[in-house]
């Protein structure tokens, strides 16, 4: 790809990019409107709308929901400088992609973020014809220049309402699906982005002053108590076919305001969930049990298990199926009425699926009701009694249940 020199050097933002030259230049804007800035080679967000790959990645990987963390009046407005956007978000793209470093812009007299560390990053991928500009004492620049702040640090768009992200050195949170590793930013600069790689980023530790016997997370011999219920839910299990098993569970409109809380932390945390269901005597019937928190791979190829969607939940995702079956899960939160509960499960041979649990079916033959519950290791549960049988033949069993 041709990459053009402009002449005018300014503050620098790459945008999560896989590849540099040494002929890029330092640039003001993203996109200056007439196609000029970091968008000449960084294009992943050419085409509005969400529609392009950083785009799209950006608003639902990421969280960044707010059109003007980056744009100057909302979706689609140009210029879009790299240090400054319109109400709502203010500091541009150097908002996630750089750091506070107590800055005051030159330009517009207001507090900045500053891309020391993505300064650096860029020169060592080559690019070193930013110190023309960005030297000491020059454009606003403190003499001497600061110290970069060490990964660990976050970006001042971290851990606020205009992005899911939190946690600068963790790669499961950062990356996104459109690039080509499972790394994060490396937001100083060093080489090493996010833990274990970098040093600066400390190991979750956990520290006990009592010895204590942990049981397997498991679903109970009967239905769990003070689960928060949803005003509608279906229940399906197919096992017609062998080897061609389905699961299909939904929980619509949680009836209480629910918070990200409620479901633990499979992100960050060791949070594990179990898909319950019982017969109409309230015995345990069939469990589905998810065991894959804390930045594990699932899939081929390999992606998170777990990301974030923004503050109200997570969602679970794994073609091969590997954990009880399971391949699809959404956790979301949010105020009465707008939360859900949905699991997705198969088996399917052809495509490396075998591992649903079956024989549930069978145990539902002729129920006039079953519950079913999703039970999270540390925190809450969901659940609701399906009274409205469709089918419950021995082969399938399929009901819903309004509350």
């Amino acid at each position: 790809m041709k990459r053009t020199v402009l002449g005018t050097c300014f503050t620098i933002l790459a945008l999560y990019a896989l590849a540099y030259a040494p002929s890029v230049q330092a640039y003001q804007f993203y996109d200056n409107g007439a196609g000029n800035g970091c968008v000449q080679c960084h294009t992943g967000f050419q085409g509005g709308n969400q529609s392009g790959p950083l785009h799209f990645a950006h608003f639902f990987e990421l969280g960044v929901t707010e059109c003007n963390v980056c744009h100057p009046s909302g979706p689609g407005s140009k210029p879009v400088e790299t240090y400054w956007s319109g109400p709502g978000g203010g500091l541009g793209c150097v908002g996630c992609h750089g750091r506070d470093y107590g800055e005051t812009s030159p330009n517009s007299g207001l507090p900045k973020a500053t891309g020391y560390g993505l300064r650096q990053h860029h020169a060592n991928n080559g690019v070193f014809n930013c110190q023309g500009c960005h030297s000491a004492g020059s454009l606003g620049h403190p003499n001497p220049l600061p110290v970069i702040l060490d990964e660990n640090v976050q970006p001042p768009y971290y851990g606020t309402a205009v992005t899911s992200l939190v946690n600068p050195c963790f790669s499961p949170q950062e990356d996104m699906a459109t690039d080509a590793d499972l790394l994060g930013l490396d937001n100083d600069g060093d080489g090493a982005p996010d833990y274990p790689a970098d040093l600066d980023c400390p190991a979750t530790t956990t520290t006990s002053t009592t010895t204590t016997t942990t049981l397997p997370f498991a679903c109970g011999a009967s239905p769990a108590l003070g689960c928060e219920d949803p005003t509608k839910g279906i229940l399906m299990v197919n096992e017609k076919k062998a080897g061609k098993e389905k699961l299909k569970v939904v929980l619509k409109k949680l009836k209480s305001a629910v918070t990200q809380g409620q479901f633990g932390d499979p992100v960050f945390s060791e949070t594990d969930v179990a898909v319950c269901v019982y017969d109409d005597a309230g015995t345990l019937s069939g469990e589905f049990l998810v065991e894959r928190a804390v930045a594990e791979l699932c899939g081929t190829p390999p992606k998170w298990c777990w990301t974030a969607i923004s503050d109200k939940g997570y969602k679970y995702g794994d073609k091969d199926a590997a954990a009880d079956g399971i391949l699809k899960m959404t956790l979301k939160g949010g105020n009465a009425g707008k939360g859900a509960v949905v699991v997705i499960g198969k088996n399917n041979p052809k495509k490396g699926q075998t591992s649903l649990p079956t024989g549930i079916a069978p145990l539902l033959l002729n129920n006039t009701q079953a519950t079913v519950q999703v039970l999270t290791s540390d925190a809450s549960c969901f659940g609701i009694t399906t009274t409205d049988v469709k089918k419950a033949d021995g082969t399938s069993f399929k009901a819903s249940g309004v509350q």
